[in-house]
C-alpha cells in the first residue's frame, strides 16, 4: 500500500467557514501555502447559511498537505477544517451536498453510484446494495441489511468495516494511525479484546468516505506486527457516544474544579490529623469556647450557589481573555501582512516609473538624432555614417544592459517574495503550535 503522505490530489476541501468570509479572504490565507490555480466558495446563494465550504486547488500536489495542517485554525470566528477533495478538479456545489461529504449539511447519503434494492426471501425484506467498483475490482459485494433499516444507519455501515486477528496488546490510536496512513481517513474506531481466552482482538473501523472501503478491502490478509489482518464487510454500524450538552460540560467543569480543590486540601487535612488536629476543628485552650451557630439548609443552599456563581464567573473570563487574545494576534498579523503588501506595491510602482522615465529618454533621444540627420546634407551623411554606427553598437549595449538590469530586479523579486512565503508559513505553524498548547493548558 501506498502511503498516504503524499497528497493524491491538488483540490484542498475546506470547511466549517464563517458565512461573512468572501473568496479573496481565503486566496490570501491559502496562498502562504503555494501557487494556486482557482478557488471556489459554496453555497453561492448565501441566504440563511449557518456556514460555507470551499475548494482550493494548487498548482503543486505537495501544497494540499501542507494546507491539512490549517485544519482547526481559527479564521474570522471558527476553526476551519481542511481535508484533501481526492480528486484534481474542483466538484461543482450539488456534488459535495448530494454525498454528504460536507460535515453539518444534513444527513449524509450514498454515493451517486450506489444503489439499494430491497428482495424479499424467505418471507423476509432484504436491503441490498450494489457498488460497481467492488464488482470491478472483484470484490466481496455488501451483505444484505434488513429492508426496514434506516437510510442514515444504511449510510454508515457502508463506510464501516470488521478488522479482525489484531494483537491483543494494540491499542485504539494504533488501529486509527494505521488506516489513516494506509486507507483512508478515519472517523471512528470501536476496538474490542475480546475474550481473554481469544488469541486476537478485533475492531471496526468507519471511514470518513466510503471511497476508502474498496482500498481497505484490496488489504485483506495484509501483515501488521505479525499478525495477518481480516477485512471484510461490516453488517452493523459503530455506536456512537451521545454529544454532551452546554449544561453537562459545565457541570463536568465543576466537578474538576471541586476536586482540584479537595486534592489540594488533602495534604494539610493529613498533617493535621498526624499531629492529632481535626482539620475542622482548631479550638485552642487559651481562647473561650465559641457557641457553634446552627446553619439552616436555605443558607447551605444560598452559599453553594453563591460558589456555582463565582465558577461560572471565572470560567467566562478565562474564555473570554483568551478570545480576546487570539483577536488581538489575528490583528496584529493582518496589520503586518498590510503593510508588507503596501511595501511591496510602493517598491513596484518606483520600478515601474523608473523604467518608463527610461523608455521616454530613449525616444526622446532617437528623435533628436532623426531631426539631426534630416537636417544635414548628403555629404555630411556619408562622412559621420561611422557614426551613426557607432551610436547604434551603443545603443544595443545599453539595451542588452538595461535587460540585463530588468532580469535581476526580476529574480531580486521572485527571491523576496519566496522568502516572505517561508517565513508567513512558519509563522502560522508557530502559531498554530502555540495554540494548541494554549489548548492543552486550559483542559
Amino acid at each position: 500500500m501506498g502511503s498516504n503522505s503524499d497528497a493524491p490530489c491538488k483540490v484542498l476541501h475546506v470547511s466549517n467557514i464563517c458565512p461573512t468570509v468572501t473568496r479573496d479572504q481565503l486566496y490570501q490565507l491559502f496562498a502562504i501555502i503555494g501557487r494556486i490555480d482557482e478557488v471556489r466558495v459554496y453555497p453561492t446563494d448565501t441566504t440563511n447559511v449557518s456556514q460555507k465550504f470551499a475548494f482550493v486547488k494548487f498548482e503543486d500536489r505537495d501544497s494540499v498537505s501542507v494546507g491539512q495542517h490549517l485544519t482547526n485554525t481559527v479564521f474570522i470566528d471558527r476553526a476551519v477544517v481542511c481535508v484533501p477533495a481526492g480528486t484534481d478538479e474542483i466538484p461543482d456545489e450539488h456534488s459535495p451536498l448530494a454525498t454528504g461529504t460536507l460535515p453539518g449539511s444534513g444527513p449524509r447519503q450514498l454515493p451517486p453510484n450506489l444503489t439499494n434494492e430491497v428482495v424479499e426471501e424467505e418471507g423476509r425484506q432484504l436491503m441490498y446494495t450494489h457498488d460497481p467498483t467492488l464488482t470491478n475490482l472483484a470484490l466481496p459485494p455488501y451483505p444484505p441489511l434488513p429492508g426496514d433499516t434506516e437510510m442514515s444507519k444504511v449510510e454508515e455501515i457502508r463506510r464501516t468495516i470488521y478488522v479482525g486477528n489484531l494483537p491483543k496488546n494494540v491499542s485504539g490510536d494504533d488501529v486509527v494511525d494505521f488506516f489513516n496512513s494506509y486507507v483512508g481517513e478515519v472517523m471512528y474506531v470501536r476496538l474490542t479484546s475480546g475474550n481473554d481466552n481469544l488469541p486476537c482482538a478485533y475492531a471496526y473501523v468507519e471511514f470518513s468516505s466510503q471511497a476508502s472501503v474498496p482500498t481497505a478491502l484490496q488489504n485483506d490478509g495484509i501483515d501488521y506486527e505479525g499478525n495477518s489482518l481480516r477485512i471484510t464487510h461490516s453488517r452493523v454500524a459503530i455506536i456512537k457516544p451521545q454529544r454532551k450538552t452546554d449544561d453537562q460540560a459545565l457541570a463536568e467543569v465543576n466537578e474538576a474544579i471541586r476536586n482540584q480543590k479537595e486534592e489540594k486540601n488533602a495534604p494539610l487535612a493529613s498533617t493535621l490529623s498526624g499531629r492529632g488536629m481535626s482539620p475542622r476543628r482548631r479550638s485552642r485552650t487559651r481562647s473561650p469556647p465559641r457557641r457553634r451557630r446552627s446553619r439552616s439548609p436555605y443558607d447551605r443552599d444560598r452559599r453553594e450557589r453563591d460558589r456555582e456563581r463565582d465558577r461560572e464567573v471565572r470560567i467566562r473570563d478565562y474564555c473570554d481573555r483568551d478570545r480576546d487574545r487570539r483577536d488581538r494576534d489575528r490583528s496584529k498579523d493582518r496589520r503586518r501582512d498590510r503593510s508588507r503588501e503596501r511595501i511591496r506595491d510602493s517598491s513596484q510602482d518606483r520600478e515601474r516609473d523608473r523604467d518608463r522615465r527610461d523608455r521616454d529618454r530613449d525616444r526622446k533621444k532617437e528623435k533628436e538624432r532623426r531631426d539631426r540627420r534630416r537636417s544635414r546634407s548628403p555629404r555630411k551623411d556619408r562622412k559621420d555614417s561611422k557614426e551613426r554606427d557607432r551610436d547604434r553598437e551603443r545603443e544595443r549595449r545599453d539595451r542588452e544592459r538595461r535587460e540585463d538590469k530588468d532580469k535581476d530586479r526580476r529574480k531580486k523579486r521572485r527571491e523576496e517574495d519566496s522568502d516572505d512565503e517561508e517565513v508567513l508559513r512558519e509563522r502560522l505553524l508557530a502559531n498554530k503550535r502555540e495554540r494548541e498548547e494554549a489548548q492543552h493548558g486550559a483542559e
